[in-house]
């Protein structure tokens, strides 16, 4: 008897889903690229439950008529590609024909669609890919799908859903990446009855660009236009100096698609060269206009990376574009996307005001200073009763977050499956200032510094030691003096330092959501913040303990890019690990400490509970000790 068998259509279809169908925000993607496809001009998306009851996809494209509104739920059923010629040749978002049999085989879907002849629609409805009727039904032109209960006769695959505030961050960063090459087409976006934006649609990307991240951003962008060998590529790209610590908002678009790609990124990176610091990533919007078959889509199942034919040839014409863009806007000193008029809010920016007064004044980003220094004697000998650091192994945590670098060398338990995501409103920690970063390590044996020789590369000051040379990484020092601070204060009652002139800071609308969800942890820590609108934030105070050496526009952003990123991966986001993200504002590698600075640096490492790893698992200092040495010099 035969063993293999011809798998049932709708089983097939389910494991298909598996690839195509990640979370919601697939399902929105898939919905939103034929919704474009077919030529709409207005596009709603409607949200209930981060997607897991109800979401909801409306346009006024071009519709289908009634045996297309049955083809579309069949397998591989598509309008857009019929030889294989065409594959080499993809101009369009979607080709497949498997994203709405997938969607219609994990949820209870229904498409109701009309063509502008006809006089009335159609209503097609499936549950768990069985078909269960077609009637007519009134309509405007254009299409609604609306997917119910995601999941539902996929229990495990529901149970894997990520919290609602999570999965709901993105639905929206899914529609904004569509949304942004698609300036020409309106959005509006709903979540719970609330809507998260509605931008009509314009001639050019600059409002929206504005809208979506804020003014502060917009006028850091710099334009961008360039062509070679058969490429077009526009945008815009970060102003020097203007930087984050991650990859995130660099988002780039190969023919109007958005797309994940080492070429491009790559060709940031030499573009910008010795422009950002190691580990910064300056935000770009580039948008890349290629020949189709110089670009294979066909690669991902979800269409997020594609293969360039000539790699090589990408990078090198990104690179030059940055370039270009950098070179034309120093000379011109252009405000790329700057609005020539007053903002939509209304609110008049304290710097027009001013200006009116006749008053000119620098702001600054904090009146504190970078340390409480005492005079020390260049190569000074520090006080041998410096108390060695106390190690403590602490507790393990309750719930292992999985995935943290914070925890690499900590016991691995396996994580806790998360519930689903059956209540309207996710719960929002308490408060936590408990030290949870006293890693399981060996504890540091070389010796306390006893003299500071000198500091290389304005980056790791180098001390002689009891058995040997110390190097001590200024960064991950003062990261870990932060945040032991942070946390006493918290726990006596934080001190918080008022700023002589309040600061507006533009956030995009996800790192928004996240301060005004844990507002109070901040606020706790000694942060006095205010919401001015979607995207802005008024700073009127920082922690005594915090000390600010860069601009608050890049501190606030990278401070909640990572608590973002913990967010998605389970991770609490809780006291301490906010005071974690805020250290990131620490001196950095290549900054210039004066040998006092570096001897005050050391005095305050010595005191701290845990000074041999900062809070994020990186030793602050490491010893080579005298046989290693003799052994490199040959003397052993």
């Amino acid at each position: 008897m035969s063993k293999i068998k011809v798998m049932p259509e709708q089983l097939s279809n389910r494991i298909a889903a598996g690839e195509v169908i990640e979370r919601p925000a697939s399902v929105v993607k898939e919905l939103v690229e034929n919704a474009i496809d077919a030529g709409a001009k207005r596009i709603r998306i409607e949200i209930e439950r981060a997607g897991s009851r109800l979401i909801c996809v409306s346009d006024d494209g071009s519709g289908m008529d009634a045996d297309d509104a049955l083809l579309c739920l069949e397998p591989h059923g598509t309008s857009k590609l019929f030889t294989e010629k065409e594959i080499d040749h993809i101009t369009t978002l979607g080709f497949r024909g498997e994203a709405l049999p997938s969607i219609a085989s994990v949820s209870r879907f229904t498409v109701t669609t009309r063509t502008a002849d006809s006089p009335e629609g159609v209503s097609v409805k499936v549950e768990g890919g069985k078909f269960l009727g077609s009637t007519p039904a009134a309509g405007a032109i254009g299409t609604t799908m609306l997917v119910r209960d995601l999941f539902y006769n996929t229990p495990a695959r529901r149970k894997f859903l990520r919290s609602p505030a999570t999965e709901s961050h993105h639905i929206e960063e899914m529609v904004i990446a569509m949304a942004l090459p698609r300036w020409e087409v309106g959005f509006e976006l709903r979540l719970d009855g609330r809507q998260a934006f509605n931008s009509p649609g314009a001639s050019t990307p600059a409002a929206r660009i504005r809208e979506f991240f804020g003014k502060q951003f917009a006028e850091n962008m710099w334009p961008v236009d360039h062509v070679e060998n058969n490429m077009h590529i526009t945008g815009f790209i970060a102003a020097p100096g203007f930087t984050r610590n991650s990859r995130h908002e660099q988002r780039t678009f190969v023919n109007r698609r958005p797309i994940e790609a080492p070429a491009i990124y790559r060709g940031l990176k030499e573009g910008y060269a010795t422009l950002t610091d190691a580990g910064r990533y300056a935000p770009a919007i580039l948008f890349i206009e290629m020949p189709p078959e110089d670009v294979d889509v066909n690669v991902h199942p979800a269409k997020r990376e594609v293969r360039f034919k000539y790699d090589y040839s990408v990078s090198r014409a990104v690179t030059a574009a940055v370039n270009n863009a950098l070179k034309r806007s120093r000379e011109s000193s252009p405000a790329a996307l700057r609005e020539p008029s007053l903002p939509i809010t209304g609110r008049v920016p304290l710097d027009k005001i001013l200006d009116t007064m006749q008053v000119h004044y620098t702001p600054k980003d904090t009146e504190q200073g970078e340390f409480e220094l005492t005079p020390v004697i260049r190569n000074a000998t520090l006080p041998k009763t410096v108390p060695e650091p106390v190690f403590t192994p602490p507790e393990p945590p309750e719930e292992l977050p999985p995935g943290d670098p914070a925890y690499a060398i900590a016991q691995e338990e396996p994580p806790v499956a998360e519930t689903e995501p059956e209540t309207e409103k996710e719960e929002v920690p308490e408060v936590d200032f408990s030290e949870r970063f006293n890693f399981k390590a060996a504890p540091y044996t070389g010796g306390w510094p006893t003299e500071i020789l000198g500091i290389l590369d304005n980056t790791y000051i180098l001390a002689a030691g009891p058995q040997g040379l110390i190097m001590i990484d200024q960064h991950a020092a003062h990261e870990r003096i932060m945040f032991e601070k942070l946390l006493e204060q918290a726990q006596k009652g934080a001190a918080a330092q008022p700023l002589l002139l309040p600061q507006m800071v533009e956030l995009p609308r996800s790192h928004m959501g996240l301060m005004l969800k844990y507002r109070h942890i901040f606020e706790k820590l000694g942060f006095d913040v205010e919401p001015m609108g979607n995207t802005s934030l008024m700073i009127n105070a920082l922690p005594l303990d915090l000390k600010v050496s860069r601009p608050l526009s890049e501190v606030f952003p990278d401070m909640l890019q990572e608590l973002l990123e913990n967010s998605e991966n389970k991770i609490p986001v809780d006291g301490a690990y906010v005071a974690r993200a805020a250290c990131r504002s620490a001196i950095k590698a290549h900054e210039t400490l004066p040998p006092e600075g570096a001897a005050e640096l050391l005095r305050q490492l010595g005191e701290c509970q845990q000074g041999t790893l900062c809070p994020h698992g990186r030793p602050t200092l490491i010893n080579i000790n005298y046989n290693e040495i003799e052994k490199r010099f040959g003397r052993r």
